[in-house]
């Protein structure tokens, strides 16, 4: 199942449900911020009021214009920048300021002797411990200027402007992070018709306003790169410089440059702290050359980039970046103002006869207002995280576009439009209660996932499931006849079905048997004792109206009744998780599954209805209905079993490979039939590799199909993509694809008997999407998605979930982007791709058609590598905390000491693993949880490094 949602959506812009005063009068007051000597323009001064915390900046120029609310009058006007005396202007309600506002110079530079005591390095670390105190740290709603101004050759690429409602949260932890959401926008409309792909892609690189939030240096103090993460200390010279006079307060000026050129040492710039408090009124930094290198390598968009690096035939290599953060005092506590950052790259493009071209971008997110107390998360309409605001916004226009909204302004007017009118009419409702570690389990729980004598009696060897979908009334009525084999002797048998779904009937030899309902577990008579080694069918039929899903709950299924872009009625059922048993009856555990199958499904004439396996026929059902009859010809777990209902254009293909031919079956909504022409290029690639690294296709009498769908899902022989979107890019929809076409062999093919051991279909499904790379677009693109996985980590749960209860509804993330990083760790562990490679289809061979539990599983992998992996296994799936490896480095000589050992829960860790035993050179060591020492030759410490491209796991340097 696609746990993680696509990238690339269109947002729209929503307005209400936050703080505004559109329908309050305010004053609006203009003017210029100037030298008062000599008369320039002071860019990026603050302009605020002193009581409130509505203000603004001055743009480049010096101009600003703030509205306040004539709520807040009368108050006073502090304009306010580092190195200039502040100016109080008194404002009251009815004022209209449009003047010249000249600030005399005040940096006045102070001997040094006022923190002789303390070096550079003892007042950072003082300021980093008071940030507690001296910064809000609860969640708090901001509202902020943003914008994006893009050059290439001088030509504008990308210009827009936007007001944001921010939740920002003090924590950095999965579970909280800052939202965005776009209240307003516009933006230049730049014609790119002659390249709309190249200049569509370089306008909106790497670039978003969650990008700017997180420049907040008292936020992030423990980023990996940090220069005020404690364990980056040693790469830098922290050197008081001076203290300067800064209007009423004094400022120490914290000088921050690398000890040595070394790729550990990344920045070079300037801390402001108010000598009183110790605050970090502002930052200025800008990377040095090994910074930039590491931008080139690591941060220039990851696996997207790449992709579109390839496809393009051209290259971005950033040579300049640089960011200044400054911070604003309101009501006792400080608060983010002010992010400018400014970006220069060379583009490059032999197709186009390109060389180093200069790239330049600029983007300012400025804090305008603040509101405290008693701030909730956004619950919908939150803006995408990984795309430009360029994408985001639309280009209408109004001459009062911007309303009471501060913003700052450009240096030259710009044509824009004004975005869509906001629909918020969305109800929240309660969330329904599930069972979990938190909430604890019941014996509903019990019977859902537990395999007692009532359904261990049995093995289902086929289903008939015959079903009429009504997609007006989204209600369902038929039967499924349920052939087993008694594998002891029994009168009574569970099968399933969820309790809001009505039983009719249960017939056994054309006679009904009787039945007891417990919760969703339906318990079946017979009239004699079944003989162990018989076989037998019964059939029941029922009707009614299925769950239908909750989103906000992990794998909370069930059917999805939505329209198509055209309005037309369109169905689709995503019950894993949640149960097949939520619409149709049957043996629901993942154990059991028929040796095979026949779905036949009933609609309205019109529509179109994609299932499971081959479709046999088509057969008229009266006058106005269509009975579509599909039959699956290999074993299918229940989850999979689905329906796509809706107004369906079909093509087909064919891919053949060593003498043998795949049929390729592709079902999309019309309009989109073309455009799913084009994305599907990379269908045959896509599954070259899956079997060069799987083995074959599980199920080539079935064929291999693609269907769009309401919602990804990995449904076997019938693989659901989720909805093609206007803006859908080849870089967008693919690794969907992926995932869920690997789950034709991690999931579908195999598939683990409790749902607890679920991670072995989303770990292996999302680590394929890493080796697609690899095969497109070489080793290190795939290094660069995986190591964006990491960001997605939460360990606050164990990857397995809890045996016999079918533990679904909890945080699942982590058998998605956890269990992939294990399986690259373990591929490195290993240190042999031969190895490595004909494990995975070993596996698959093994245990084709099968279910296994991850017992079964990690023993095989131990037999066939003839080493115990077990406690490896055991600390990545059962405890929350990854590896930890402690180490200590002491330089003797021209030699380095290294002191290592793992700290790990599980009984028995000793997991190999590459760091830098010579200069730019990775070896292995051997740590336990016992300390052990070894001297690296010719290496200083910042020689030293742990190879975690290739090893998840956490440092700690003692």
């Amino acid at each position: 199942m696609r746990h993680r949602f696509i990238s690339g959506l269109l947002i729209l812009l929503m307005m209400t449900g936050n703080k505004t005063f559109s329908q309050e009068k305010f004053i609006t007051l203009s003017g210029i911020v100037t030298d008062a000597e000599q008369h320039l323009p002071i860019p990026y001064a603050s302009i605020q009021l002193k009581r409130g915390s509505s203000g603004t900046f001055s743009n480049t120029s010096g101009h600003f214009i703030l509205k306040i609310p004539t709520a807040l009058l009368p108050d006073t006007l502090l304009v306010s920048c580092i190195g200039y005396k502040p100016t109080l202007l008194p404002i009251a309600p009815h004022d209209q300021l449009n003047t010249v506002i000249r600030l005399e110079s005040g940096a006045i530079a102070l001997k040094s002797v006022t923190v002789s005591a303390r070096t550079g390095l003892a007042l950072l670390k003082e300021a980093i411990a008071r940030i507690p105190q001296l910064y809000d740290t609860t969640d708090v709603r901001l509202t902020a200027f943003y914008r994006e101004y893009i050059r290439f050759r001088k030509d504008t690429l990308n210009f827009n402007e936007s007001v944001l409602d921010i939740y920002k949260t003090y924590h950095t932890d999965k579970n909280r992070q800052d939202q965005i959401r776009i209240l307003k926008g516009r933006k230049k409309t730049i014609d790119i018709h002659v390249d709309p792909r190249f200049f569509g892609w370089i306008s909106n690189i790497t670039n978003t306003a969650y990008s700017s939030l997180s420049e907040d240096i008292q936020k992030n103090i423990q980023a990996e790169q940090s220069f005020m993460n404690e364990k980056n200390f040693r790469y830098y010279n922290y050197d008081y410089q001076e203290t300067v006079v800064d209007g009423d307060r004094t400022l120490l000026v914290i000088s921050i440059s690398p000890k040595k050129p070394g790729r550990k040492a990344l920045i070079t710039g300037k801390l402001y702290l108010d000598e009183a408090t110790l605050v970090i009124a502002k930052c200025d930094w800008a990377l040095t050359p090994e910074g930039i290198d590491y931008v080139n390598r690591h941060g220039k968009g990851g696996v997207g980039y790449t992709i579109m690096s390839v496809i393009l035939k051209s290259t971005i290599d950033f040579t300049a970046i640089k960011t200044s953060i400054s911070y604003k005092y309101y009501r006792g506590k400080w608060y983010l103002a002010n992010v400018q950052r400014h970006w220069n790259a060379d583009v490059n493009s032999r197709k186009r006869g390109i060389t180093d071209a200069p790239w330049e971008g600029d983007f300012n997110l400025s804090v305008t207002d603040i509101h405290t107390g008693n701030v909730q998360r956004f619950s919908d309409n939150v803006s995408n995280k990984v795309s430009s605001v360029n994408q985001l916004i639309s280009n209408n226009y109004d001459t009062a576009f911007w309303e009471n909204y501060n913003i700052i302004l450009p240096e030259s007017p710009d044509a824009l439009r004004k975005p869509p009118p906001a629909n918020n009419n969305q109800q929240l409702i309660n969330m329904p209660h599930v069972s979990n570690r938190q909430n604890d389990f019941t014996h509903a729980d019990t019977l859902r996932g537990m395999l007692t004598p009532f359904r261990t009696c049995y093995d289902v060897t086929f289903y008939h499931l015959d079903v009429d979908v009504d997609m007006n009334n989204h209600f369902i009525k038929g039967s499924n006849s349920i052939r087993f084999k008694a594998l002891q002797p029994f009168s009574i048998m569970q099968v399933d079905l969820y309790a809001n779904m009505q039983i009719n009937s249960i017939l056994y030899k054309g006679q009904p048997l009787t039945y007891t309902r417990e919760y969703n577990a339906v318990f079946v008579r017979f009239p004699e004792t079944m003989p162990a080694g018989s076989t037998a069918e019964i059939v029941i039929n029922y009707e009614g109206s299925p769950q239908v899903p909750d989103t906000r709950i992990p794998m909370y299924g069930g059917v999805l009744w939505g329209k198509d872009k055209t309005g037309n009625p369109w169905a689709q059922v995503a019950c894993q998780g949640s149960g097949a048993s939520l619409w149709w009856p049957n043996k629901d555990h993942q154990s059991d599954e028929p040796d095979s199958m026949r779905i036949w499904v009933t609609v309205a004439n019109g529509f179109t209805e994609i299932s499971n396996g081959r479709l046999q026929h088509t057969t008229p059902v009266g006058t106005d209905k269509t009975r579509y009859e599909w039959y699956v010809s290999y074993p299918i777990n229940n989850y999979n079993v689905t329906f796509n209902i809706g107004h369906y254009a079909h093509f087909s293909d064919t891919y053949i490979r060593h003498r043998d031919t795949l049929t390729l079956d592709y079902y999309t909504m019309p309009y989109n039939q073309e455009r799913a022409k084009g994305l599907y290029v990379n269908v045959k690639p896509m599954l070259a590799c899956l079997e060069q690294h799987f083995g074959a296709y599980p199920f080539p009498r079935d064929g291999f199909t693609l269907v769009e769908s309401l919602y990804p899902m990995e449904h076997q022989s019938g693989v659901c993509i989720g909805r093609i979107l206007d803006d859908t890019t080849l870089t967008d929809l693919p690794s969907v694809i992926w995932h869920e076409s690997a789950h034709e062999w991690w999931g579908n093919s195999l598939t683990s008997k409790d749902i607890a051991d679920m991670w072995i279909h989303e770990a292996f499904a999302t680590y394929a999407e890493s080796l697609v790379i690899e095969c497109a677009y070489g080793r290190k693109a795939a290094v660069d998605m995986l190591n964006q996985q990491r960001e997605q980590v939460r360990n606050q749960e164990p990857v397995t979930g809890v045996y016999n209860v079918n533990h679904i509804f909890y945080d699942i993330g982590d058998m998605y982007t956890k269990g992939s990083l294990l399986l690259h760790t373990f591929r490195h562990v290993l240190d042999n791709d031969t190895i490595w490679f004909n494990l995975l289809k070993d596996i698959q061979h093994h245990f084709r058609y099968q279910t296994l539990s991850a017992g079964e599983l990690i023993s095989y992998i131990c037999e066939r590598t003839h080493h115990n992996y077990s406690p490896l296994f055991e600390q990545y799936l059962r405890y929350t905390n990854i590896p930890q490896l402690q180490f200590s480095l002491k330089q003797l000589g021209r030699n380095l000491e290294l002191k290592y050992r793992w700290n790990a829960n599980a009984t028995g860790f000793d997991m190999p693993i590459k760091v830098s035993t010579s200069r730019n050179h990775f070896s292995f060591i051997y740590p336990s949880k016992e300390w052990k020492t070894i001297t690296l030759k010719n290496m200083n410490e910042g020689d030293f490094a742990v190879d975690e491209d290739n090893f998840y796991v956490d440092v700690q340097q003692r």
